[in-house]
């Protein structure tokens, strides 16, 4: 049986190497040629423990740039007021952006794989929980779903309720 994936955060290039090759690049005075994968990153570059001080790792792309008025981790959420209860500790949390919602105003990925919303973006404030950066501080702000924007969404009678042209079998 295979263990669940644990969250790994890669903050840092690795400070020993150049985008996980060792050397310095130049003449090989360091005792190599500069070809070969660094032992602190095993040849990645990054490392989630520099040994010091060392540059952040840019920001991956799939993380949202800065956190959405109505932001799970901004003050006053729902999220937060029920004490994290709904907030996961150990796993990427997604924002809602994008994501269809539904008349109840639930958010539903179209798709998933291994539990994981695919095409929607990682939270910037779970972001910035998770890496040590400053959390937003400009309170939540509800945004509320109107009776019309639901209907523009879904319509205002159900697919199957419909009248349909009969196709030749």
């Amino acid at each position: 049986m295979t263990a669940p994936s644990k969250l790994l955060l890669l903050l840092y290039k690795c400070p020993f190497c150049l985008g996980g090759l060792t050397g310095d690049g130049t003449d090989g005075t360091d005792g190599t040629d500069g070809t070969e994968p660094c032992h602190h990153c095993s040849g990645i570059g990054l490392t989630d423990d520099p040994c010091g001080d060392a540059e952040r790792a840019p920001r991956p792309p799939a993380v949202m740039r800065t956190p959405c008025a109505d932001c799970a981790y901004r003050p006053g959420s729902p999220e937060l007021d029920a004490n994290g209860a709904q907030l996961p500790d150990d796993e990427p949390f997604f924002c809602h952006q994008g994501a269809p919602i539904s008349a109840r105003g639930a958010y539903t990925p179209v798709a998933t794989f291994r539990g994981l919303p695919l095409g929607l973006m990682v939270c910037a404030g779970w972001w910035a929980l998770t890496t040590g950066e400053q959390l937003p501080t400009t309170p939540y702000r509800e945004i509320p779903v109107t009776e019309d924007q639901t209907e523009r969404r879904w319509g205002t009678t159900p697919h199957a309720l419909r009248d349909h042209p009969r196709t030749p079998d």
